[in-house]
């Protein structure tokens, strides 16, 4: 979890913070939190849920939906840590020794459905930089190069969600995707998850919907959050890839003055990838959740030729009504079409 969603989470549970972890975690140390410890449990379940999700939505027979929740509750959990320790983290012990295996260390329910969740192991690739003093002749090395930088793999715990809404007809599969985790790697996953899906018997999950609809409207509807970033295809031939920094609240690509001065030169923009987030206050907590949509590239095997996007980045969303706002509106802008029932 982000430092920016704890601390969103702590504001709104009462629960005081500092600047940063460390602060934070030293003063309240220093307090009695007892009262606040179910209230902050909740929320970091809740975040488990929902937040930092990379999303496919796969259509069902809305017929199948009371059997697919059955089959949800009756899942039975896994032995082990990633079991025994959620809805914490495990040891560093037993995250170093941690294999890939996706294991179901719960089942949650809530008003908008039913869940399993699984958790697992994952070695992110990171870049760290060597000190030339841990080298047998630094001064060589320094003469040399600028800096040596190695490859590490740090291990990560993630939890991943399938999910059968009450009131949607569509299974969802929610893949964990915290920073350092590639796209590539959220697809590999997914496909990990389809097919557990698939073994129950109760489901036959076939290609998610495509979410491509969705990107134009999303940049047209100037109502809509605001755009963060967006890469796009001119008709003369440039690709542009366009980000407002997060640190100027409320800046909006879609008005800045040098994408609108270029997109007014040229006869069109092929739009293929866009982040939008939104921003909205309850009992003085600010909550900022957003929806990435990103295509390969400005073509593709969809209608008409257009690219096709099968899931959606879905990020800061730390309580379940954030998540559900933004499936809301990716839903009205990609025109979601609900499978007919079957016989």
């Amino acid at each position: 979890m982000t430092w920016t969603n704890a601390r969103t989470i702590l504001k709104a549970n009462n629960v005081p913070c500092s600047h940063g972890w460390d602060s934070t975690l030293q003063k309240l140390n220093e307090q009695d939190l007892v009262a606040h410890h179910g209230k902050v449990e909740d929320a970091l379940i809740e975040h488990i849920l929902c937040g930092e999700k990379f999303s496919k939505l796969y259509p069902v027979d809305p017929k199948a939906r009371g059997a697919i929740q059955a089959k949800i509750v009756s899942l039975p959990l896994d032995e082990g840590s990633l079991s025994s320790e959620y809805p914490y983290l495990v040891s560093d012990q037993d995250l170093t020794s941690g294999d890939g295996n996706m294991s179901v260390v719960r089942v949650e329910s809530n008003e908008d459905g039913v869940g399993a969740v699984l958790s697992s192991i994952f070695h992110v690739k990171r870049r760290e930089e060597i000190p030339f003093a841990d080298f047998e002749n630094p001064k060589e090395m320094a003469s040399r190069y600028q800096e040596v930088v190695g490859l590490t793999y740090e291990p990560m715990q993630l939890f991943h969600v399938v999910w059968m809404p009450h009131h949607r007809d569509f299974l969802e599969i929610r893949v964990d995707h915290p920073r350092g985790v590639a796209e590539a790697d959220a697809h590999g996953m997914h496909s990990i998850l389809k097919k557990k899906v698939n073994s129950w018997g109760c489901v036959a999950l076939d290609q998610p919907v495509n979410l491509f609809p969705a990107v134009r409207p999303f940049y047209e509807d100037m109502d809509e959050g605001v755009v963060t970033q967006m890469t796009f295809l001119t008709t003369t031939g440039g690709i542009k890839d366009e980000k407002m920094p997060r640190r100027r609240r409320n800046a909006d690509q879609r008005t800045e003055k040098y994408h609108v001065a270029g997109r007014d030169a040229v006869e069109a923009i092929a739009i293929y990838r866009i982040a939008v987030e939104w921003s909205f206050s309850e009992d003085e907590v600010l909550y900022q959740p957003s929806v990435s949509l990103a295509a390969s590239g400005p073509s593709g095997a969809g209608g008409r030729g257009d690219p096709t996007i099968s899931g959606a980045l879905i990020k800061n969303c730390v309580r379940a009504a954030d998540y559900e706002f933004v499936i809301e509106r990716l839903g009205k802008k990609a025109q979601f079409v609900p499978p007919e029932p079957q016989e």
